[in-house]
């Protein structure tokens, strides 16, 4: 009897110390509860001048910007790899591989801006392993071997429409269903069988659902007027983002011309948008039409002399600061009479889906001749955007975008809680029915990336590109209705992708999109700002944040790696380090804190940190 209880108090010991060690595991996309804080405690409060020691780190994992997921003792990772999508085991104590499992070749996304692999950060319940390729490939596979489960595509089963960077959420796993965003008409939001990868419900959003606006808004519009040309129609649409325009002519001499102007409400001055373009050989560096005209909605035409050899007129545009964007082109040929200059001369309205007759009636074909990029409309005092992926969806309907899910509990009723292309949205647990919609959070252009907040009844969303950020307060109605009703709205943080944290009251995150940004402190429930990173230079950078044991963990686009203590009152920083090796891509990959370790990854290479106190 004796041995037998012996026995006993040993595997109570046993399992205690098991769950002891996997307490501060990182199991899915920001940490166990999707609020980007780890339970990890007994962490250095401060590091050391060259930052905390690597424990090791492992090569040649592959693109993509996934983080990686920590549970039982492995590291889940996924990655773009000899032109397959793969999705890697790793051993938590040195990083040597323990299983690699392609799922499909590689998918080919057009914009180069995170083109190197999947973001999608894995999902793990213990025994089974949930990630979500760029293409829309959605995969269970086995967590021992990494044997495929079952497989499907959102898109193909779904009616899904690949957004414009691709899918980048991370499944969401609640009791037995895989939560995650087709973006399609007849499917948002849809519910998997975890174990099978059978449709348990699809939900759509109601045709008579209406946007919660703030008291005294209005939804009038008024035309936009260009300044500066007769032809104000020329200029209210753009193709951007493109990587060049190319055409085929005679050869010849010709006189190019380059039509322009500022339309969109998230740039606010100069230096906001600028990249340099080069016109059969002649180039034009650092262009900002901000800068140039002085403001919005003001036209430029730039005039570049040009000749052709090889029978085809070709622009190269390369970013530096936002994406590049242009309203028209036209070539004109010289060396002959004005008639025939003017009938032989190429004018493309950019963006345009119609042609266009200007006031000499000259008539400009619709878009035609860009090598990727999206185009825009302004139609009043709004701008939707489409894109050759699948477009935007910003004001076009509902759309996936790149946040990813949330699970609340309201008033005794479960709900998913996802920041979509056009709206923060809400949908019934049980049968995926239609509950709630914000629209202030979501940019007009559906870049919307930042995983939404619950806390106390309150739902907290933010984007960059002009939108800033909401907090709405749920209610129930008498008949069981839900209502989400306007807190605030700010613009004082417009998060891109880096997450935010709401920690005693006060929420962190940089605020800032393509142009760059800062790391800013709001109170949660008024959005004062408590304090604003924009104001110091040393500190004006744009990043992404976790938090564990009281402290911040914050990396910046460059790849430097911050200790933050979360006050108020003031920045206050305790410590960073640069990694060795850094990649050339922006650091998009979010931190990753656990068992007493930082895990930072720069695509092909993971990096561990031990930032245990000794």
């Amino acid at each position: 009897m004796k041995i037998r209880e012996t026995l006993v108090a040993v595997a109570v010991v046993l399992v205690i110390l098991v769950c002891t060690s996997l307490a501060a595991d990182w199991p899915q996309w920001q940490g166990p509860n999707r609020d980007g804080k780890s339970p990890d405690t007994g962490l250095l409060k401060q590091w050391p001048e060259n930052g905390p020691t690597l424990a090791w780190r492992i090569d040649n994992l592959g693109g993509g910007d996934s983080a990686p997921a920590i549970a039982g003792g492995r590291i889940f990772i996924m990655s773009n790899r000899d032109d397959e999508e793969v999705v890697w085991a790793l051993s938590e104590k040195d990083g040597s591989e323990i299983w690699v499992t392609p799922l499909g070749p590689a998918f080919r996304q057009g914009p180069s801006q995170a083109k190197e692999g999947p973001g999608c950060t894995p999902t793990t319940d213990g025994e089974r392993l949930y990630v979500e390729g760029l293409g829309g490939n959605v995969a269970c596979l086995q967590v021992e071997d990494g044997k495929i489960i079952w497989q499907i595509s959102i898109t193909e089963e779904f009616g899904g429409r690949v957004p414009m960077w691709s899918y980048r959420e991370s499944p969401l796993i609640d009791g037995d269903k895989v939560i995650c965003t087709p973006g399609s008409d007849e499917a948002v939001l849809v519910a998997l069988n975890k174990l099978t990868g059978e449709t348990i419900w699809k939900a759509r959003m109601s045709s008579d659902s209406e946007a919660v606006s703030a008291p005294g808004s209005s939804s009038s519009t008024s035309a936009t007027t260009i300044t500066g040309t007769k032809d104000s129609g020329l200029f209210t649409s753009e193709h951007f983002s493109m990587r060049a325009f190319s055409c085929k002519v005679p050869n010849g001499k010709y006189l190019a011309k380059l039509y322009f102007a500022e339309t969109y409400e998230g740039i606010t001055g100069p230096g906001q948008r600028v990249f340099s373009y080069n016109v059969q050989g002649h180039e034009i560096k650092d262009f900002d039409v901000w800068a140039k005209t002085g403001g919005r909605n003001r036209a430029y035409i730039e005039t570049v002399p040009v000749e052709v050899t090889n029978q085809e007129f070709r622009i190269v545009f390369t970013p530096k600061v936002e994406n590049p964007a242009i309203k028209a082109i036209e070539i004109i040929p010289q060396g002959t009479t004005d008639a025939e200059s003017s009938s032989g001369a190429i004018r493309i309205n950019a963006g345009s889906s119609e042609t266009f007759k200007d006031s000499l009636g000259q008539v400009w074909q619709a878009d035609t001749g860009f090598d990727g990029g999206m185009t825009s409309q302004i139609s009043g005092s709004s701008q939707n955007y489409n894109g050759s992926q699948g477009g935007f969806g910003g004001s076009g309907g509902p759309r996936a975008a790149y946040s990813s899910p949330i699970a609340i509990d309201f008033e005794g009723q479960r709900q998913y809680v996802q920041l979509i292309s056009n709206a923060l949205v809400g949908f019934a647990v049980s049968d995926g029915k239609f509950l709630w919609r914000y629209d202030k959070p979501a940019n007009r252009m559906g870049l919307n990336c930042t995983t939404p907040l619950f806390h106390e009844g309150m739902v907290f969303a933010s984007s960059a590109y002009g939108a800033g950020a909401g907090l709405v307060k749920l209610s129930k109605d008498a008949d069981g209705s839900i209502k989400a009703e306007e807190v605030y709205a700010t613009t004082d943080m417009q998060n891109h992708h880096g997450g935010m944290i709401l920690h005693d009251g006060y929420l962190y995150g940089a605020t800032g999109g393509n142009e760059g940004g800062a790391l800013v402190c709001l109170d949660f429930k008024t959005g004062k700002v408590m304090w604003d990173q924009r104001q110091s230079a040393g500190r004006r950078a744009k990043g992404s944040l976790a938090m564990a044991d009281g402290r911040l963990y914050y990396r910046m686009e460059s790849g430097t790696m911050l200790l933050i203590e979360p006050d108020p009152t003031k920045y206050i920083e305790r410590g960073r380090f640069e990694q060795p090796d850094r990649r050339r891509p922006p650091a998009w990959a979010h931190p990753v804190i656990a068992n007493g370790k930082l895990y930072v990854r720069d695509q092909d290479i993971l990096f561990c940190y031990d930032v245990k106190a000794k």
